[in-house]
């Protein structure tokens, strides 16, 4: 979609998430922007458009971590991910324009998100 035709403003973040339905275990990939609406997620593209998926966000801090779980719908994908419609408005969505962001690599992945989901480019 063209920034022209988005009504939200996005901002880009990355941010470990875990991306699951009720039929598929848990995905994990990395948010490359959001907005109060939608986000977009670097992840392995196995999620069918309109498909509803459970999102946990992992925002992290210098000493700690915070979790945003939110429900969501895939409403486009590509080779490199999915984006996606919140089922409600993101009411935590202004942390994202104030809270800092960290160099996400293998030593800031979160205990319990060693699950599989992110293509061998993005290792």
């Amino acid at each position: 979609m063209k920034d022209a035709n988005r009504a939200r403003t996005r901002v880009k973040y990355s941010a470990h998430v875990l991306a699951k339905t009720k039929n598929r275990e848990a995905l994990k990939g990395t948010v490359r922007d959001i907005a109060l609406d939608s986000t977009y997620l670097y992840i392995v593209p196995a999620f069918a458009v309109g498909e509803e998926v459970s999102l946990e966000i992992v925002l992290l801090g210098a000493e700690s971590q915070l979790s945003i779980k939110v429900n969501a719908q895939v409403i486009r994908k590509d080779h490199d991910g999915i984006a996606l419609r919140f089922t409600t408005p993101l009411e935590w969505w202004p942390i994202f324009t104030f809270f800092p962001l960290h160099s996400l690599d293998e030593d800031t992945t979160p205990e319990g998100m060693k699950v599989k989901g992110l293509r061998p480019d993005q290792t």
